[in-house]
């Protein structure tokens, strides 16, 4: 698929898609965005296990992942998973930005190629490129189990993993929040969120 393909997702933020995930499915909040006012992005996700103190996986993923795939990647946080040119290298083949549970290098040429990356931090060390991995297993990413295949969508409120087979589900029942969202006034907000508390409070209290 390419990246035309996931532009629904895109149109929906981590927000709107609270109402059909359970907290299981939205990562850690110390995977953040490396740097300033980075776009929503999502995609298919690629999944990529290095091995401690290793990144060759991420080299030879950036070659084989499809146009619009995320690189979701588990990584050794001592060692950065790729630079500048890795990133270089990845958005020209199509590839939408990476998910880290690791660490980067070289933020400031990724920042210049505006390309997305959550992750950990950033540590000017890479890793080798010594050890060949599992390709294409569920991985452990920020808290929550990520399969190949996955639907991710990442903004500045956090990381979601939308499950395969969940995935059509989940992104209509992010619309209908959007929706309702955008089509109230602020004024129509507060009220209905005014009478939504009362009844809540006067329910516990007993009133």
């Amino acid at each position: 698929m390419t990246a035309s393909a996931y532009e629904e997702y895109i149109a929906i933020s981590t927000c709107d898609l609270a109402d059909a995930l359970p907290r299981s499915q939205f990562m850690d909040y110390t995977i953040h965005p490396l740097w300033p006012e980075m776009p929503r992005f999502a995609g298919r996700a690629y999944t990529v296990a290095c091995a401690e103190g290793d990144h060759l996986m991420v080299h030879k993923a950036i070659y084989e992942a499809e146009p619009g795939d995320i690189l979701v990647i588990k990584g050794d946080p001592k060692y950065a998973v790729s630079g500048g040119n890795v990133c270089a290298i990845a958005q020209k083949n199509g590839i939408a930005g990476f998910i880290v549970d690791g660490v980067i290098r070289d933020i400031e040429e990724v920042q210049a190629l505006a390309f997305p990356i959550h992750a950990l931090g950033v540590c000017p060390k890479p890793g080798a490129k010594k050890v060949l991995s599992p390709e294409r297993q569920t991985i452990a990413v920020g808290g929550v189990m990520v399969a190949h295949g996955d639907i991710i969508v990442a903004d500045q409120d956090g990381v979601a993993v939308i499950p395969h087979a969940e995935a059509q589900n989940a992104l209509e029942i992010a619309q209908k929040r959007h929706a309702k969202d955008a089509g109230q006034t602020i004024e129509e907000w507060e009220a209905n969120h005014f009478a939504a508390v009362q009844k809540i409070i006067g329910e516990l209290s007993g009133k």
